[in-house]
């Protein structure tokens, strides 16, 4: 497919990604934007401000603004955390349903 595609074309595609990714990036945010959802619901304190969708994001290719590399470990601790947070959610104890009155319960 590369050696049909000119340079032009190949630029355009690369603008046309970083617009609408449909990539991997693509499959990181809808899989933040799940995680995100699940700690705002579920994972923070009563009162505490929303979690936003880019710190839900998993990091592999730089370390925030400094655009240093991130190391497997750093990559994994942050695998860990997020790991824990859903592994909390899903532990912590549900509350009962109240149950809904059926036509003609008095």
């Amino acid at each position: 497919m590369l050696r049909g595609m000119t340079v032009r074309q190949f630029q355009e595609w690369r603008a046309y990604a970083d617009l609408e990714p449909f990539d991997e990036t693509r499959a990181d945010l809808r899989s933040a934007d799940v995680v995100r959802t699940l700690i705002n619901l579920f994972g923070r304190k009563k009162g505490a401000r929303a979690v936003p969708l880019k710190d839900c994001v998993l990091q592999f290719g730089a370390d925030g603004a400094a655009g240093r590399k991130a190391t497997p470990e750093q990559a994994r601790a942050q695998v860990m955390r997020t790991m824990q947070i859903l592994m909390a959610i899903h532990n912590a104890p549900h509350k009962a349903a109240p149950k809904l009155a059926r036509k003609g319960d008095t």
